[in-house]
């Protein structure tokens, strides 16, 4: 899909979208509902939350039109400008839609590492890949605008109208440039795709070491409510994560015993049902290709190599 005609198609003429709905989670701190019970497949998790100067998004949908009816929800709640947006990672289904805030005035504050597989052939093909997903007539009006205007690589705190939120990175643990949202005076949290509601978060754009190290610092944080990249909303935040690492630390131990008793790659994975025809992020390919993506993991560590680096 070239860009230059999805920014000709923005000029077309779009109903008006109906609010996404939303849940308060703590006073001023709201989750804008994704899919439930679709695992990574159904739409993501977003959040907002209002202070005095101004609204703090987290994340921005998967296009400008699920944007655009983000920022109907927020105005739901609040006549205040979107000042600031902090994505949790660089996925299409997670930023596509942050160009509708920027354009609001909003500022970015995100990873600067944006490397993902769905990037690795150029920005245009990227998005022409994305537009098969979500649709064209969703990608109207589209630019990208994940770079940050105020980068985080390790942590940072943002002050905004008697609110403190902080955005810290906890290791290439999902992609290399994951994020999470802690907001302290309310102890919420927002993980972004370190979790899914399903506990079977990918793993092919990051590392199974960092997703182990990501789980405990998760559990540190001693959140009240966790809200998942994907899914419901966990009662007990600690469940999930506990779950998540269980998943990861068998399935860690699992490849580290195929590759001490010689079995090939394909015979390792033989076992696990076959990935999802044109559903590359199904429960059943995700855990295919995290097995062929730890698998590799743990032969570089077995070689003593540096198994830590993502794509």
């Amino acid at each position: 899909m070239d860009l230059f005609l999805l920014a000709a198609l923005a000029t077309a003429a779009v109903p008006p979208r109906p609010p996404l709905p939303i849940r308060r989670l703590a006073p001023d701190v709201y989750l804008v509902l994704g899919d439930t019970g679709r695992g990574s497949e159904g739409r993501a998790n977003a959040g907002f939350i209002v202070t005095r100067d101004g609204v703090v998004a987290v994340d921005a949908q998967s296009s400008p039109v699920d944007a655009d009816r983000m920022l109907a929800s927020i105005r739901t709640v609040t006549k205040q400008p979107v000042r600031w947006v902090i994505l949790t990672h660089h996925h299409p289904d997670h930023h596509f839609g942050t160009i509708v805030f920027k354009r609001q005035g909003a500022k970015v504050m995100a990873h600067p590492d944006t490397r993902t597989l769905s990037a690795e052939g150029g920005e245009d093909a990227a998005l022409a890949d994305w537009s098969r997903v979500v649709g064209v007539q969703n990608l109207l009006g589209f630019e990208y605008a994940d770079t940050p205007d105020r980068p985080v690589t390790t942590s940072d705190t943002l002050r905004i109208g008697g609110s403190t939120i902080v955005a810290a990175h906890l290791g290439p643990a999902h992609t290399p440039g994951d994020l999470v949202v802690w907001l302290p005076g309310r102890r919420v949290l927002f993980a972004g795709d370190l979790l899914i509601e399903d506990g079977v978060s990918m793993m092919v754009d990051g590392n199974s070491r960092a997703m182990l190290e990501a789980m405990d610092a998760l559990r540190k944080f001693d959140a009240t409510v966790v809200v998942p990249g994907h899914g419901r909303v966990p009662a007990v935040p600690v469940a999930l994560e506990d779950s998540t690492r269980r998943y990861v630390a068998a399935l860690r131990e699992e490849m580290k015993s195929a590759i001490e008793h010689g079995v090939p790659m394909k015979r390792a994975l033989s076992a696990l049902p076959p990935p999802d025809t044109e559903r590359p992020v199904s429960l059943n390919s995700r855990r295919r290709r995290n097995a062929a993506r730890v698998y590799v993991e743990m032969e570089r560590e077995y070689l003593g190599l540096d198994s830590s680096g993502a794509p």
